[in-house]
């Protein structure tokens, strides 16, 4: 249950959707499985893997910490954290986002804030530990991933061993690297939101933001906010401030924009919503794309094995394209491994300027992104960002594999995955394996 950079759990302002097919759903509770794993703080532990930790520096303006929270987001847990010290979310940086239904450790630094003034904060679900000074702020992306515990329930005797087999051989092979369900979210706003973002006029993806508001004053504000967008009365539109207050942060910024400057352009509206907001929604919809490629080499039994034209990812992070297959290995494999010096599958991140695979691979990723009524030159620009493009391994190495004792038909599990890969897409292959359905 891990969102990467990019992705853990969407923003609150940001609504997602919920795919239900393939592996934009991994985890399916219809499917028949050999264990349960109920989504609850105490049964779901994350802890963050550092990289590059920066040396304490009495001088220092920055002070990094690390913060446990229980049952909440981190956009929620930043927010809180701004609150109490009256400063702003965006002032508090974190290297990646992590699961709200579950306990969670992770690193985050601030500048000008004093040591004891953190330690002496008390909030629900949130604690303060290890702070200290040095001279840079913590980066996005700036971990090695993340160690999951999970309890699963419902383990049989004689599929205990068979958990502990199959949990050892996915170290071994490594997992489809798809975006787990939470990348999604709930309710189908998130792929509304990134279509209308690409495709979509000004309008609809205003809409879209309004639709994804909670219930009660949130949603009556949203609506005023959209009548007085529509009807452009110009009294109206310079009093849209008193609307701020019962808004998301995203209209927030809208209304602010509209009483000041009461645009003729409505994308500059849309330009008004925050940067990190309107990424995402973006990044939902090109995960759903990446899914969808994944699924095909997954069903073709090709998702970590190299064709020509694919573009591979080579041990020393480089990318290029395959121009022939790869010598047969005639050995024992260990599954994915960039140190050992094999070269890795990968997928589209698409924007404009990404580089795409040719051949057979091109032929699939090429079919995602038509499905969605798209060409590259969609992605130049969506709503004033200029994404650039990536490639993402099809493929997801698992380390530190265990598990441990068995009681009470319940078991705790624990392994790593590099940042950006989901512990659920973990527990479904695990289960695929267990119950024989691969």
């Amino acid at each position: 249950m891990m969102l990467n950079d990019d992705a853990s759990p969407p923003p609150k302002n940001g609504g997602a959707a919920r795919e239900t097919e393939g592996y934009s759903n991994p985890v399916d509770p219809s499917l028949s499985r050999p264990f349960r794993f109920k989504a609850r703080p105490e049964d779901f532990i994350v802890e963050e893997l550092p990289l590059d930790v920066e040396e304490p520096d009495p001088s220092g303006t920055h002070v990094w910490f690390e913060m446990e929270k229980r049952g909440i987001s981190t956009p929620d847990a930043t927010r809180r954290l701004a609150r109490a010290l009256n400063r702003q979310p965006q002032e508090i940086a974190f290297a990646g986002r992590k699961d709200a239904v579950a306990v969670t450790r992770q690193r985050m630094s601030i500048e000008h804030v004093s040591i004891d003034e953190l330690l002496s904060l008390s909030l629900d679900g949130i604690q303060i530990r290890n702070p200290y000074r040095c001279r840079k702020k913590l980066r996005v992306g700036q971990l090695a991933g993340n160690r999951f515990h999970l309890r699963l329930t419902g383990v049989e005797e004689e599929t205990r061993d068979r958990l502990a087999d199959e949990l050892a051989s996915l170290q071994r092979t490594g997992v489809p690297n798809a975006y787990g369900d939470q990348r999604f979210g709930r309710g189908g706003g998130g792929m509304a939101l990134g279509r209308a973002l690409v495709k979509g006029t000004p309008m609809e993806y205003l809409q879209c933001l309004a639709d994804e508001c909670a219930r009660g004053p949130q949603t009556e504000a949203a609506h005023e906010l959209l009548r007085r967008i529509r009807e452009g009365n110009p009294s109206e539109l310079r009093r849209a401030t008193e609307l701020v207050r019962s808004l998301t942060d995203d209209l927030r910024a809208v209304a602010r924009t509209l009483a000041r400057r009461r645009p003729d352009d409505l994308g500059e509206l849309v330009r008004a919503v925050p940067q990190r907001s309107r990424s995402f929604h973006l990044a939902i919809l090109q995960a759903k794309m990446f899914n969808e490629v994944l699924e095909r080499r997954v069903a073709d039994e090709t998702f970590a094995t190299p064709l020509v034209g694919d573009i591979v990812r080579a041990a020393n992070g480089r990318h290029s394209e395959l121009m022939e297959l790869p010598a047969p290995i005639t050995g024992p494999s260990d599954g994915p491994s960039e140190a050992s010096g094999e070269t890795i599958v990968t997928g589209p991140i698409w924007a404009a300027d990404m580089k795409a695979a040719t051949g057979v691979p091109g032929e699939i990723e090429r079919a995602a992104l038509e499905a969605e009524g798209l060409t590259p030159a969609d992605l130049a620009n969506p709503g004033g960002l200029r994404p650039r493009g990536a490639r993402r391994p099809l493929t997801a190495a698992l380390g530190g594999a265990l598990t441990e004792e068995w009681r009470d038909e319940a078991v705790w599990i624990a392994f790593d995955l590099p940042v950006g890969s989901y512990a659920t897409v973990v527990l479904d292959e695990l289960a695929r394996r267990v119950s024989g359905r691969d």
